[in-house]
């Protein structure tokens, strides 16, 4: 069984060159409670993977951490090395899934469906292995043109524009174009807007999570913390990087910067350098009550289960994609209020900012009597 995964549809409303507005319309279905909800916890665990056509790995994880916190059990650190490596290699996937097919076609070039294929069957058959031989050199052949150890130790902005000025590879073209289209554009005009989701998530953000989700089913549609939409992924990862750092200090929290971050998670992963932070953990919120969360190739995924004994009482999900997309969310504090020549300016604008923070949906973008769609 796969879930119906949806689509969000985001129309702009452009007024005499100012994009005066961004609605978001999301069909993505909320059947998890119902599908799981009343099965035995084994049973409603080896459903939960077959569910989610994308980052099935990352909610198989998310389940089984937040059923191990409801009934008092802790992380078992023998399997940590094991999880994070079949993480990794999802996140890893996931980020390659738009740089090698999606990325090219933004700037009309052919995607890499060859090389996608092969990574994807190594990562499948093994996860990441020791020396992540066949991961490092996709990412240094295809996407960085060069070491994987040299990008992740990249400090400064200019070393960044370097490479881009190279334009050795269709991801560095790519950003290219972002660059030439403005440096600062997506970015929300102050970072209190839309804070960043602390990274790891703390034990008073999950206890607010945990209570928002139990109390309103609904919260999982539009999250917020302390009143406020927030915005999570690769770019709340990856902040305290020193050259992710030098570009939020130059360029805000741009489209720009939030794809060199993605670069820059990848980077990591590729030359197996250890997370910044942990990626995955659990909270027991109350006796027979667990959250699990793990951070995605597109950001923070939770899972809240209340057990009844051996079955399940209740299940809430809250993706990645709910974080980002919220009606009042970075998407729209990245667009509303540009200065755009034209619909076709606003359109590209808003892709590159949609391509930033990765749906894990299709989507429709529509301004005026225009339209893109992607798949």
């Amino acid at each position: 069984m796969r879930l119906d995964a949806g689509q969000l549809t985001i129309a702009l409303t452009l007024h005499e060159g100012v994009l005066r507005d961004v609605t978001l319309d999301s069909t993505r279905p909320r059947v998890a409670d119902r599908l799981l909800a009343g099965r035995a916890v084994t049973e409603a665990l080896a459903l939960v993977p077959n569910l989610f056509t994308v980052c099935g790995r990352a909610q198989a994880l998310a389940a089984e951490l937040a059923v191990q916190a409801a009934r008092g059990a802790s992380l078992d650190p023998a399997q940590e090395a094991q999880r994070l490596r079949r993480l990794e290699a999802e996140i890893a996937h996931e980020v390659l899934w738009r740089l090698l097919l999606d990325w090219p076609r933004l700037i009309g070039e052919e995607p890499d469906t060859a090389l996608l294929a092969q990574v994807r069957n190594a990562l499948d058959a093994a996860g990441l292995s020791s020396d992540r031989g066949a991961l490092r050199e996709a990412v240094e052949r295809a996407v960085l043109a060069g070491p994987a150890q040299a990008w992740w130790e990249h400090e400064h902005v200019p070393a960044f524009e370097i490479w881009i000025a190279q334009a050795q590879t269709v991801t560095a073209r790519v950003l290219g174009a972002v660059q030439r289209d403005g440096t600062h554009h997506g970015a929300p005009k102050t970072s209190a807007a839309v804070p960043l989701v602390p990274a790891p998530p703390s034990a008073s953000d999950l206890h607010t999570i945990a209570a928002h989700l139990q109390a309103d089913p609904r919260y999982a549609q539009r999250p917020e913390l302390d009143g406020r939409p927030v915005e999570t992924g690769a770019v709340a990862r990856m902040q305290t990087h020193a050259l992710v750092a030098a570009l939020l200090r130059a360029f805000g929290r741009s489209a720009l910067t939030r794809l060199a971050a993605r670069l820059t998670e990848l980077a990591r992963i590729a030359c197996g350098a250890p997370p910044v932070q942990p990626l995955f953990g659990q909270l027991q919120v109350a006796p027979g009550r667990g959250l699990g969360w793990v951070e995605t190739a597109r950001g923070l995924l939770v899972h809240l289960v209340q057990l009844d004994g051996e079955r399940v009482g209740a299940w809430r999900i809250l993706a990645p994609t709910e974080w980002n997309f919220h009606p009042q969310g970075a998407l729209a504090a990245g667009l509303i209020g540009a200065h755009v020549t034209s619909a076709a300016d606003a359109l590209t604008r808003a892709q590159w900012l949609v391509q930033a923070l990765d749906p894990c949906v299709q989507y429709s973008l529509r301004v005026q009597s225009a339209e893109v769609g992607h798949a």
